[in-house]
This record gives C-alpha cells, structure tokens and sequence, in this order.
C-alpha cells in the first residue's frame, strides 16, 4: 500500500529519487535537509516517525511536563504522539493510522505530521532559549 502513495507523492512534489520501500515494509523519506521522516506499512495504515530535537538536559522534568500535555488526547500533537528515543538522546513524533488511506489521506497526514514536527522543534527551540535566560 505505501509504494503506490509514494509514487504518487514522488510526482507531485518531484521527489528524486522516489522512495522506495525496502523489504521490512519501511523508508526513510528526506523531505528537505533538515526534514526526514520514516514511513512504516502497517497494512493496514502507515506510521510516520521523526526525531524532533536532541532532548535537552537542564530543566528535563518541566519539559516533560509540558509535553505529557502536549500527548493528552493529542490535543497539541495533532493525535501523534512526542516520546524519548530508547537511548534518551532524542524526544521523537510518532503517528499511526491503522487503516487504508488514500492518497489525498496520506499527503494531508504527511502534512499535518511534518507540521507538527516543525511546530515541536520550534517549541524545544524556545523552551531551551528560556532556560539559558533562567
């Protein structure tokens, strides 16, 4: 289900070259220099995956604060969700949409997802601006 999205995605924005799929059903999609995100088939659905920031140390407990409300009812997350990766280096957005997609669905969640990743690391930005003041 993700290869035929892709192409269509590849068309669109001229995408080269066009992502493909590697066996595992997974793929790294590089939007610009500093936006890449892995899609995932969940057959049904996609997940989408992206490392926001470096998770900052000073002031790490408020942050999480702030980002556990973030995560409540996806209300500021846009229904994907801000984690720690599993070696605590990197707070990370993920998405998943457990049913089939078409196209326009699959662009316009891409969408909403890189814009919710930007929207973050423009928050974290600011978050460790305040701390330095502090």
């Amino acid at each position: 289900m993700l290869q035929p999205l892709l192409n269509e995605l590849h068309t669109e924005l001229e995408i080269l070259p066009v992502p493909q799929v590697a066996e595992h059903q997974e793929v790294a999609f590089t939007l610009r220099d500093d936006i890449s995100v892995n899609l995932r088939d969940l057959k049904p659905g996609i997940s989408f995956f992206s490392q926001i920031a470096p998770c900052p140390a000073p002031r790490r407990e408020e942050l999480f604060v702030k980002l556990s409300r973030a995560n409540y009812l996806g209300q500021l997350t846009g229904a994907a969700r801000i984690g720690l990766s599993s070696d605590g280096k990197f707070l990370t957005l993920l998405a998943g949409m457990p049913y089939e997609m078409s196209y326009r669905n699959f662009r316009e969640a891409l969408e909403d997802f890189i814009n919710f990743l930007l929207y973050w690391r423009s928050e974290i930005e600011q978050f460790e601006r305040q701390q330095s003041v502090v």
